[in-house]
């Protein structure tokens, strides 16, 4: 695979980070090249440079983004330039107690598909034992990546 797998996370308690982290070792041992980024330091339009974003969203509170990803969620939601090259896939983590569970990645999602880009895979949106889930979405992500088991 030639081009770079970006993998992003936005993380409240941490989960989100260590699940990124798995993501980009899971990719990186089939070959791929991988980056590894905190949505904190990665500037939003970054993305007009990005061929695959493996986004992984914690929620913090009532729906918001964690505070290390306001800024890039800000600047996400106030893009106006296409992004019909890129191919994402979302994983969002919140908790269902909340109203606006798994808030942040169900708007990171919108925002994409607004711009264009291309959903690998539909969202999966994650409660708090999320392991399932997250195998489930990394599996379909390799599938439509067509890369090797």
């Amino acid at each position: 695979m030639s081009r770079v797998i970006t993998v992003l996370y936005a993380s409240a308690s941490g989960n989100a980070e260590e699940l990124a982290a798995t993501t980009a070792a899971h990719w990186r041992a089939r070959g791929a090249q991988v980056e590894l980024h905190n949505l904190a330091d990665f500037p939003c339009d970054r993305l007009t440079q990005t061929d695959i974003a493996l986004v992984l969203a914690s929620t913090w509170g009532e729906g918001a983004p964690p505070p290390d990803a306001e800024k890039f969620c800000a600047e996400l939601r106030a893009a106006s330039t296409p992004l019909p090259h890129l191919h994402y896939a979302v994983l969002a983590l919140g908790a269902s107690m909340y109203r606006e569970f798994c808030g942040c990645g169900r708007r990171i999602d919108a925002d994409l598909a607004r711009l264009g880009a291309h959903a690998l895979v539909p969202r999966v949106d994650c409660d708090t034992k999320y392991k399932t889930d997250f195998t489930r979405w990394l599996t379909a992500v390799e599938t439509a990546l067509a890369l090797p088991a």
